[in-house]
């Protein structure tokens, strides 16, 4: 009985030795994971506005076309949901700690969907995969999305739009759009504001553009 009772003894004494030493480990685990997440900073997430309404002129009949916006071609220092900064000729950089909610091409998509969505002028529109009866693609290039820092900063947004049509391959209509806004600083919150108004500009004009050329 003395026996059992010495063994039972060691095993809750091993046990509670087990246990602080589980809490200790977790303890550091803990104090680690909060030393990285200071060192790297919270990453906080910008998204683009697509436009509120493009309307339409007088007497204006919509489009019975069907368009596909395929996700935007871009060099890989835009095709990234890092958000850049151009300060000279050709060094381009990134600002820390901030990223766009996806990968700029996809985000872009999206906000050229969802503006031609609420402009009312196209029967439909949508993305690869949706099984639309495809009339016409709108394949766009983005050349420029960035903050240009210098002595006037601002952000510019360049896209090379084609309207393709998709029954025989055919270019109906190709143009480059490009807008530039001021910026009061060169801080991220203000480079995306300034973003953000540009695409607002190129969309005001690609929409229409398109529906008048299909």
């Amino acid at each position: 009985m003395m026996t059992e009772a010495r063994t039972g003894a060691a095993w809750t004494a091993g046990q509670g030795t087990l246990a602080r030493t589980l809490r200790a480990a977790a303890a550091v685990a803990l104090v680690g994971l909060m030393a990285a997440c200071a060192s790297t900073g919270t990453k906080a997430l910008y998204d683009l506005s697509a436009v509120a309404s493009v309307p339409a002129p007088a007497n204006h009949k919509a489009s019975s076309a069907q368009v596909l916006v395929p996700a935007p071609r871009a060099l890989r220092a835009l095709a990234t949901d890092s958000i850049a900064v151009k300060s000279g000729a050709a060094a381009i950089s990134y600002y820390p700690n901030v990223l766009w909610a996806d990968q700029l091409p996809n985000v872009l998509q999206s906000r050229v969907v969802e503006s031609f969505e609420r402009s009312g002028r196209i029967h439909a529109v949508g993305f690869p995969g949706e099984g639309l009866l495809i009339n016409y693609q709108i394949p766009i290039e983005i050349r420029d999305f960035e903050l240009v820092s210098g002595a006037h900063s601002r952000g510019v947004v360049e896209l090379s739009v084609k309207i393709l049509n998709d029954a025989n391959g055919r270019v109906v209509a190709s143009r480059v759009f490009r807008a530039e806004v001021p910026t009061s600083s060169d801080t991220a919150p203000a480079a995306v504001k300034a973003l953000n108004a540009a695409l607002q500009q190129v969309l005001n004009e690609l929409v229409p553009w398109v529906d008048q050329s299909i």
